[in-house]
């Protein structure tokens, strides 16, 4: 066999083999950062909004709540063929609300906002941020209380908007794009949750 000729086979061969190992990492590794994203990010997110609804509690058990809700997070099947995950958060026992996950485009990119909804009436309860990328001390802030606090206790059916845009949202100082992308995340989630209003009580058990 021709010298080049065998060269360009082996040389074709290691990058088959290269492009399979690599493939195959690439895989573990996407299936660990979702984990973590979910344990670290919107986990942290939903124990939050669970907050809100049933008060503030002590560092164990957080602990402790985090964990089960981990254990419980749950899918609804959508028509398209994906899921939604969303998690049932309780009061005195009962199912009281759900949050869903949507984002909004910041400054750095994609910003993660996981929203509560109270299920026989689809007001808000609150919120809780997941990911984000933003300018630290000025971004960032929207993870703030103060800042998220107004997104508490809110009546159903509201379009969501900054007031420089003509809503009632008061945007974090220097920081109007990431205030923006928050409310563009709770919209989003506002719509999908009339969409699936019916389909989500009867998975969240109520």
């Amino acid at each position: 066999m021709n010298k080049s000729i065998q060269m360009i086979l082996v040389l074709s061969l290691i990058a088959l083999i290269s492009g399979l190992l690599l493939g195959g990492l690439n895989e573990m590794t996407k299936e660990t950062i979702e984990n973590n994203i979910l344990k670290f990010k919107k986990i942290p997110a939903v124990a939050d909004i669970y907050q809100t609804v049933n008060g503030t509690s002590t560092a164990q058990e957080r602990l402790a709540l985090e964990e089960n809700l981990l254990a419980e997070k749950r899918y609804l099947d959508l028509e398209d063929g994906s899921q939604m995950l969303f998690f049932v958060i309780r009061k005195e026992g009962v199912p009281y609300a759900i949050t869903l996950e949507n984002s909004g485009k910041g400054f750095g990119g994609d910003l993660g906002v996981m929203t509560g909804f109270e299920l026989e009436t689809g007001n808000l309860v609150g919120i809780g941020i997941t990911t984000l990328s933003e300018t630290p001390g000025l971004g960032t802030r929207v993870k703030e209380s103060i800042f998220r606090n107004q997104f508490s206790n809110l009546p159903a059916g509201q379009n969501l908007a900054v007031k420089k845009d003509g809503g009632s949202v008061d945007a974090i100082t220097g920081a109007t794009v990431s205030s923006r992308a928050v409310c563009q995340a709770i919209n989003q989630s506002i719509e999908a949750f009339k969409k699936h209003q019916a389909s989500i009580k009867t998975a969240s058990g109520q």
